[in-house]
């Protein structure tokens, strides 16, 4: 009876057994299926949050839920959950991260500037979960706090009660996700960590097409405004709508979602230390009167001024302590701007952007973020469109105001003019008679020489045809009737000549006349070749009457095909006259030198080329300097000493070859070689 109860006993206990152990083994199942339940629970929670993102700055909102959720699933010791964002700047991202004691913060950071940050992705690039584990003591904990300040993340008292600080994260491809915690994690922490990574990365692609739908319609917005700054400069009709148009650069910039104290714009005067300034009230919402700055003045506006002249794009100016007042003194007490809440800033800076001629800026008690600093950039581009149109309407505006000026000024000139037209005719009538007669008085010695050749030729004939008269009629007298023949041809030659020279002082005589008469501006046809030769001479002893030691070697080269040629004689033998007038009075004045071996020497040659006819006059006097030469063909310009030359001569000859014979008036020189005049005549 007892061993069947002892047998009873033992099986009943061992039975217990069995279901103590069924029940531990139920009761380790179920806690598994709930801790598996609450994970999946959890991780519900942050994909949920994660795929209704309306926002990419909802992004911190996954970031909270998931501190949250990993504190009620065991992370007791988790001082911050985090998201990184990787961004287009090399080394750049954007770190998401949440705290009940910090609340959601948004840092822009980059990972070069820390060599814990730059370890970070080395290693999560070395790994193959692309996990980063890395345990902050002493000296790295310290520069991670100074890199928070210095990044603008506010002060974690948490820090300063730590010896260490543990950072665990996991690589999703564009960023990493994870936390930082006072404890270091188990394995089963990090294994649940990277499950948080799992769900996250397929909810990434949601943010990310938030955030390009972001940026493209933050571009729309951006565009749309510079285009209203486009459409306002362009508009502008006078140059003091500058302040409104500068108004609509502030307004737009504030639409945008800048948060300044005060816009400004400011002109740059190129030299000078002068700014000519427009700059909104205190709360941005209206602009105020224009005022001028000065860079001797204020070390803050000189700084401005430095950035302009060393080229750069922008500028921040940290103003504190004695900058600052001595800024505030400046701008409200010489430049008399009204100063509310500023004079009780302890710090101010002014972000400087700039554009061709100047500067837009905004003054702040913080820094302003890197998009507010680009997009004071990209309206400081624009606004070089502006101030384009502004100055060059005031240019326009000068302008206009000095035509209205000169118009009465010319008003006033037109009748003077009109009256001195009537009495510059008729002096330049005078003029022009006083050169012609003038250039006849040239000749005058020359037209005696040339006249006395053929007078003295005939009186020594007449002489001789006397003489031989009186033998004749003595021969016939004596019945040598064929002796008196032969005498009374020698006298018929005698007089052939006399009748010849006779012509030629006649033909001299007349020559004159002609060029002392006006033109008739009619073309005759004309010996070329004789009028040529006959100015030569005449030229030249007009000189030799004057200088009796002058003497000159005198070159000639006739083309004698070209015959007759349709000329004004008179105005071309004035042309003709006055050239080789200038070539001897030019080797004349070289003579004088008293150069060795010196020859002077004046050639005149004519030819016929195909379809035109080349007269040349050269001398080797000194020569035409080359900084006067194109000027020897001006009215009244002249090289002679006063009283030897009016300045019309050249002027003269170039109008009636240019315009009464269709031809050319070219000149060649060089100094101490001589000059070459060149006509050119149409055939």
């Amino acid at each position: 009876m007892d061993a069947t109860k002892d047998k009873f006993l033992d099986d009943l206990k061992r039975k217990n057994a069995q279901l103590e152990n069924l029940l531990k083994e139920c009761t380790a199942q179920l806690l598994e299926k709930n801790r598996e339940l609450e994970i999946e629970t959890s991780l519900e929670k942050v994909r949920s949050v994660a795929l209704e993102l309306k926002k990419s700055d909802e992004l911190l909102d996954v970031v909270e839920v998931l501190y949250h959720q990993l504190f009620l699933l065991g992370f007791t010791n988790i001082r911050n959950s985090i998201i990184d964002i990787h961004t287009d700047e090399i080394g750049g991202f954007l770190d998401y991260d949440y705290s009940p004691e910090m609340g959601k913060t948004l840092t822009r950071m980059n990972y070069n500037d820390h060599p814990v940050l730059k370890k970070q992705v080395e290693q999560i690039n070395a790994s193959k979960d692309g996990f980063f584990e890395i345990i902050l003591e002493g000296e790295d904990l310290q520069e991670l706090k100074e890199l928070r300040i210095k990044n603008g993340e506010e002060e974690d008292p948490r820090l300063n009660e730590i010896k260490q600080l543990t950072y665990n994260l996991y690589s999703f491809g564009e960023g990493e996700i994870g936390i930082s915690s006072f404890g270091v994690l188990e394995e089963k922490q990090k294994i649940l960590l990277k499950r948080f990574r799992n769900v996250f990365s397929f909810a990434y692609k949601r943010y990310s097409e938030l955030k390009d739908s972001e940026t493209r319609f933050r571009e729309a917005q951006i565009e749309a405004a510079l285009e209203k700054v486009r459409s306002k400069s362009m508009a502008m009709q006078k140059s003091e709508e500058f302040a409104e148009t500068s108004m609509v650069v502030f307004t737009q910039l504030l639409h945008l979602g800048i948060k300044p104290t005060r816009l400004f714009i400011g002109i740059f005067k190129d030299g000078k230390s002068e700014v000519e300034a427009w700059a909104t009230n205190e709360n941005a919402t209206k602009i105020g009167r224009k005022f001028t700055l000065n860079t001797k003045e204020n070390e803050t506006v000189q700084k401005m001024y430095d950035g302009w002249k060393e080229e750069k794009i922008s500028i921040n100016i940290n103003m504190q302590g004695q900058e600052l007042q001595n800024y505030f003194n400046y701008i409200s007490g010489k430049i008399n701007i009204p100063l509310k809440s500023g004079l009780s800033q302890t710090r101010r800076i002014q972000t400087i952007a700039y554009f061709s001629q100047g500067v837009i800026g905004m003054a702040s008690t913080e820094e302003q973020p890197e998009e507010s600093i680009e997009l004071l950039e990209r309206f400081a581009a624009v606004f070089n469109l502006t101030y384009t149109r502004f100055n060059d309407l005031k240019i326009s505006e000068a302008q206009s105001l000095k035509a209205q000026k000169d118009l009465v000024k010319i008003k006033q000139a037109r009748k003077q003019a009109e009256e001195s037209l009537l009495e510059l005719q008729s002096t330049q009538k005078q003029l022009i008679q006083s050169e012609k007669m003038a250039s006849l008085g040239e000749l005058t010695a020359g037209i005696a020489h040339e006249i006395q050749n053929p007078l003295n030729f005939v009186n020594n004939f007449s002489e001789i045809s006397v003489e031989l008269l009186e033998e004749m009629r003595e021969e016939i007298d004596a019945g040598n009737f064929e002796d008196a023949k032969e005498l009374a041809q020698d006298i018929i030659s005698n007089l052939e000549k006399i009748t010849h020279h006779g012509k030629r002082a006649d033909g001299i005589v007349k020559g004159m006349l002609q060029h002392s008469r006006s033109s008739s501006g009619i073309k005759e046809a004309t010996d070329l070749n004789t009028i040529c030769d006959e100015y030569l001479r005449l030229s030249y002893h007009g000189l030799r009457a004057k200088d009796k030691s002058f003497n000159a070697i005198l070159n000639t080269d006739f083309d004698d095909t070209i015959g007759k040629v349709n000329l004004i004689p008179q105005d071309f033998g004035r042309v003709i006259l006055n050239l080789l007038t200038n070539a001897f009075y030019a080797v004349n004045e070289r003579k004088h030198l008293n150069e060795e071996n010196y020859k002077p020497t004046v050639s005149i040659a004519t030819k016929k080329e195909k379809d035109e006819i080349i007269i040349r006059i050269s001398d080797n006097g000194n020569g035409i300097p080359e900084e006067i030469k194109a000027k020897i063909f001006q009215p009244f310009f002249t090289t002679k000493p006063t009283g030897k030359g009016t300045g019309l001569g050249l002027s003269m000859s170039y109008d009636i070859i240019k315009k009464g014979h269709n031809g050319e008036l070219k000149v060649e020189s060089k100094e101490n070689e001589g000059t070459i005049f060149t006509i050119l005549l149409p055939v």
